[in-house]
């Protein structure tokens, strides 16, 4: 639990990484579906951990 904090920012970044991924992806005119879903799955994944650990070193 001493090193909870840095698992948050990990899986913050991570998500904010994977979202700009998803936005690029997005403008690319004939974007490939499977990296959309993809990158819109691990975004929702790293938000779901980074928010498990934040609730986790509230307690």
């Amino acid at each position: 639990m001493k090193y909870i904090k840095y698992l948050i920012f990990f899986f913050s970044g991570t998500a904010a990484a994977f979202f700009i991924s998803f936005w690029i992806e997005t403008m690319n005119p004939e974007p490939h579906e499977g990296a959309l879903l993809f990158e819109s799955f691990a975004w929702c994944a790293s938000m779901y951990v980074a928010g498990v650990c934040g609730i986790l070193a509230g307690k």
